[in-house]
């Protein structure tokens, strides 16, 4: 059950965020970036090593924390089974910080979906919580122009 968990985690893309949560400081943005990098460039570990320190030093960065999340699931994919299952804690808690900053933004709820689909209930997965989700989702896509 983790293997087709962890597997789903490398369906969930990456792309630039709209611009909704600006970072605090220059350095954050360079930060962000330089994590970003990491993560396109398949190197997990930099990019939450880059991201950890900004959810602490900007806590509304929705970004930040949805980038962290998505590093963390793929750590968990290349983890051992104990290292996996706390990354993969690590990942919902991140997961459900970024949508709870950014209730709106489609990318990231959808992120979380995944997650409480595909993850066993022992790490936090739940087909009632990815209903309320999808319901969300649908609402949305319902609110948006041109949908």
């Amino acid at each position: 059950m983790l293997r087709r968990f962890t597997a789903a985690l490398l369906l969930i893309p990456i792309s630039v965020f709209c611009a909704g949560d600006a970072l605090m400081t220059s350095d954050g943005s360079a930060r962000f970036i330089a994590a970003l990098r990491a993560y396109d460039g398949a190197n997990f570990k930099l990019a939450a090593a880059l991201l950890e320190p900004l959810t602490t030093s900007a806590p509304e960065c929705a970004r930040c924390a949805h980038l962290l999340g998505k590093s963390y699931g793929r750590m968990a994919q290349q983890a051992s089974w104990l290292k996996a299952m706390k990354l993969a804690r690590q990942t919902l808690a991140a997961l459900e910080v970024a949508a709870e900053l950014a209730p709106e933004n489609s990318e990231m709820l959808e992120d979380l979906m995944k997650f409480y689909r595909t993850a066993p209930g022992f790490l936090g997965g739940s087909e009632e919580k990815a209903d309320a989700l999808d319901m969300r989702l649908q609402a949305l896509s319902h609110e948006q122009p041109g949908s």
